[in-house]
């Protein structure tokens, strides 16, 4: 059965998800990060108390905290507003209908793949590319789905009878303007991909310029960009109150290291093909054969745009932006290597080309790797149940009208709380590029009782101003306890950027002020 079980296309895609599945059910992994609140917490505010709004990033962005929150499209909220009306505001719920979008990717993904015809052994090595997709908590998950499903339909259209089909173009077309209206950075990632595309099947290829589904792709995100704007700009200060703290754009500079180290792991795939087809002595003859030309179409333009990105985020994007071609990796590795597989027909050479690509694959699956491993022990160490129990426990000592200053995943648990302020520990303050010590003047003056922080945000954020704070026994005395008896790699220095969040247990650090 097992064998019979391999000799199935796309196995390897469901026998990972049934292992996200059962990271979730077990060790619920991937712990949520702090951006996930920030895009939760008005669908939560809504269901518990009535209003659109954030408060716990009210210090930071009061348009957004306090009045209505338009620091994002809206499209995800809109998803999540139905999906917690059932399943409740609990941190499991959207961790939940995170691995639901991952599963209908990997659906299109498997769709997209029997479209191609990639060879079993193509299908299977491409597949190993989606463990280098670990993150999901923020609306990236949604705006995936949708321009994947916009790509599927640009690769439908080439595929269809008679070719080019009109519908699967227009397909094309509505499944991108609405991934833009969930997350503008990937939306604009994939709508340079589909212009590449379009582009380049005219000019290599030959196919129709589908002029109206182009043209739309222009017209209609530019025409509700300009709505919001004109008929509702206090939508648009609220936005752009939030995109002036944290642009995308953060100007030209020269990639550090750690940079440089977060691209080639992320996308090890992409870089693999870039090398290859600059290297290959056979560029010209690529678009020859009629029988490869969407496999070396796919398989280019998804390179192109996933380097572009890949290079952007380390010379003028944020760091972070490469992960946004993880979710191209796999249909690009599967596409360049079903084109490759009659160039590398000996035995040998398709056997060097598997482990090269495999290769490639366990590095950018390292997260992967340290939850199933690490993770686990860190679960059964203080699970989420443990972990969150603690942290009502710690809920109850906060008194009518203090402040306690709380990690992403445990504000769904303050978040029914109106006695007290329940403050994100990213959105203290507004954010000010070059300002020194923000969190430790932000501290002093919003005189938080309590934060409650994960093992993450306690080492990559606070450690450092705690130290700081202790040597001002006159302003505040602290104490610090952690809850985990098993350091998790946020501890561990030379560890910190490798595996990194996939542990529950809390640092609890309580504080008294002197007045």
């Amino acid at each position: 059965m097992i064998k019979r079980l391999f000799q199935r296309p796309g196995s390897l895609l469901w026998i990972v998800f049934l292992w996200k599945i059962a990271l979730l059910a077990f060790t619920s992994q991937p712990v949520p990060s702090n951006d996930g609140f920030f895009y939760d917490g008005p669908v939560v505010n809504f269901l518990l108390h009535g209003k659109y709004a954030n408060p716990s990033i009210a210090l930071a962005l009061p348009v957004s905290g306090r009045e209505v929150f338009c620091a994002y499209p809206p499209l995800y909220q809109v998803l999540l507003l139905g999906w917690m009306s059932i399943f409740g505001t609990s941190v499991m719920a959207p961790m939940a209908l995170h691995l639901v979008l991952f599963g209908i990717y990997l659906f299109i993904l498997h769709k997209a793949f029997r479209l191609l015809d990639l060879p079993l052994w193509a299908d299977y090595v491409a597949s190993t590319f989606v463990l280098v997709i670990t993150f999901q908590d923020r609306p990236d998950s949604l705006a995936h789905v949708l321009a994947m499903a916009a790509v599927y339909c640009w690769i439908k259209s080439r595929k269809s009878v008679p070719r080019n089909s009109s519908s699967w173009l227009w397909g094309m077309a509505v499944f991108e303007i609405l991934s833009l209206c969930t997350g503008l950075q990937i939306g604009a990632l994939y709508f340079m991909l589909l212009w590449i595309g379009v582009v380049a099947a005219k000019l290599f290829v030959n196919d129709r310029f589908p002029a109206g589904p182009m043209t739309a792709l222009i017209l209609i995100p530019a025409a509700l960009v300009a709505l919001v704007i004109l008929g509702f700009p206090h939508l648009w200060t609220g936005f752009l109150e939030h995109a002036r703290q944290t642009p995308a754009l953060t100007g030209f500079r020269i990639p550090k290291v750690g940079e440089i180290l977060k691209a080639l792991r992320t996308v090890p795939g992409i870089f693999a093909i870039g090398i290859a087809v600059l290297w290959s002595g056979k560029k010209r003859e690529i678009f020859s054969d009629a029988n490869k030309q969407d496999l070396w179409l796919v398989a280019l333009i998804l390179t192109t745009a996933s380097l572009v990105m890949a290079f952007a985020s380390m010379f003028l994007l944020t760091a972070n932006a490469v992960q946004f071609s993880a979710y191209l990796q796999p249909l690009a590795v599967g596409a360049y290597l079903a084109a490759m597989a009659e160039s590398v027909s000996a035995r040998s050479k398709s056997q060097t080309l598997m482990r090269v690509f495999i290769a490639l694959a366990a590095l950018g699956a390292i997260r992967a790797i340290g939850m199933t491993t690490w993770g686990v022990v860190c679960a059964s160490d203080v699970s989420r149940t443990a972990a969150l129990k603690r942290v009502r426990q710690e809920i109850n000592e906060i008194h009518q009208n203090q402040s306690a200053v709380f990690s992403g995943a445990y504000l769904h648990e303050a978040a029914p709380h109106t006695d007290f302020s329940w403050i994100h520990s990213d959105w203290l303050a507004p954010a000010r590029r070059g300002q020194v010590n923000s969190d430790r003047q932000a501290l002093i003056k919003v005189k938080p009782v309590k934060l409650l922080l994960t093992q993450f945000d306690y080492y990559r954020r606070y450690q450092a101003v705690l130290e700081q704070l202790k040597t001002s026994s006159d302003v505040v005395t602290l104490e610090i306890i952690d809850t985990t008896r098993l350091p998790p790699p946020d501890a561990i220095k030379p560890l910190q950027k490798v595996v990194q969040h996939i542990s529950w247990a809390p640092i609890i650090v309580n504080m008294t002020w002197k007045q």
